[in-house]
């Protein structure tokens, strides 16, 4: 898996809802057969998520699978690729004034699982851009253990083993191992062009109390979101998130 951030002059006038921009922009600059298989499979192997900062705002597409790596990567890492523009955002023209390219290989998540002297209980997460999930047909935009590792699994199993299918049992030993013992978030919307939905951003923690191969199952799942994301419509922006040390104060 690849992550490539760029990084661009920020006016103050940008969004993490220009993401959604940006995913137009870029499916217009690969091959139409690989668009076309983005979105018959059920997970997207392409997120992308924007992040803005006073002077800077930073594009950061994760590419999961080696397909989307060789279709992207190719676009963004051009030494010619300087500059893009997105008409329907605020902004609209973005000059790169850097590019940062992230690896993280299957045999990474394989070490953090299989190091039990690392192993670490609390895992705490910083949810960035708005978070939601669909259960029962509907958007759900409160923290939930279940559906968290549920849509984790999901797209792991989805990118490493070509399934959906995943272990209940095992999701079961989850919800019932790992507790969501802190978080501090509020609701934001997410706008998909004249659309919205309804998502969560904040800081959210979680305590495993489980046999070392669980504790480091669900780290190295919380490793894998930091590319893949959570919930829903991360390909368009939403659901990014990060791994991060120390206490959460209520």
């Amino acid at each position: 898996m690849q992550k490539i951030n760029l990084i661009c002059n920020n006016k103050g006038k940008t969004s993490t809802n220009d993401a959604v921009y940006f995913h137009g922009w870029l499916m217009s600059r690969i091959s139409e057969d690989f668009a076309a298989r983005m979105h018959q499979t059920g997970v997207n192997p392409v997120t992308i998520a924007v992040h803005a900062s006073k002077k800077q705002v930073v594009f950061s597409i994760a590419m999961l699978t080696d397909e989307a790596a060789a279709e992207i990567a190719k676009v963004l890492l051009d030494p010619d690729f300087t500059s893009f523009t997105l008409k329907s955002t605020r902004q609209e023209e973005f000059k790169i004034v850097k590019k940062e390219q992230e690896i993280l290989s299957s045999q990474d998540l394989a070490q953090a699982f299989y190091q039990p002297e690392k192993t670490k209980r609390l895992l705490q997460v910083l949810v960035t851009t708005p978070l939601a999930f669909k259960t029962n047909g509907e958007y759900y935009n409160l923290p939930d253990t279940r559906l968290f590792f549920q849509s984790l699994m999901k797209k792991y199993n989805a990118i490493f083993e070509k399934t959906e299918q995943i272990d209940l049992d095992l999701l079961d030993e989850l919800c019932d191992k790992v507790k969501l013992v802190n978080f501090s978030i509020h609701s934001r919307r997410f706008y998909i062009h004249k659309a919205y939905i309804n998502g969560f951003c904040g800081k959210l923690a979680f305590y495993c109390n489980g046999a070392e191969t669980l504790a480091n199952y669900a780290a190295m799942l919380l490793k894998f979101a930091e590319y893949a994301g959570v919930g829903v419509k991360t390909s368009l922006g939403m659901g990014s998130v990060q791994l991060t040390e120390g206490e959460h104060n209520g």
